[in-house]
């Protein structure tokens, strides 16, 4: 079964955080400028993939500033991420 491109993209974005250094929990601005690489530095264009992800069900708000990151979706980012631990936070 094809996946969406939307999918792909929101998978894409979910690796980068975690070449990033951040497992577990990610600040706004720091996924934002994530966005902003992948996908463009529109406002209007990081409100939706912030949406997209949180409604995708890729990160979860746990504060205003503070997203969860929950890689249910993206199950092979897991492997390499079992061996770091989260290396940067908030």
């Amino acid at each position: 079964m094809k996946e969406s491109k939307v999918l792909d993209a929101c998978k894409e974005i979910m690796k980068v955080v975690v070449e990033k250094g951040f497992t577990h929990q990610i600040h706004r601005r720091e996924l934002e400028k994530v966005i902003m690489l992948l996908r463009g530095m529109d406002k209007r264009t990081i409100r939706n993939w912030l949406r997209t992800l949180e409604l995708l069900g890729f990160v979860k708000p746990l504060h205003p500033f503070v997203y969860g990151l929950i890689f249910d979706e993206c199950r092979e980012l897991l492997v390499g991420m079992l061996k770091k631990n989260q290396k940067k936070l908030m």
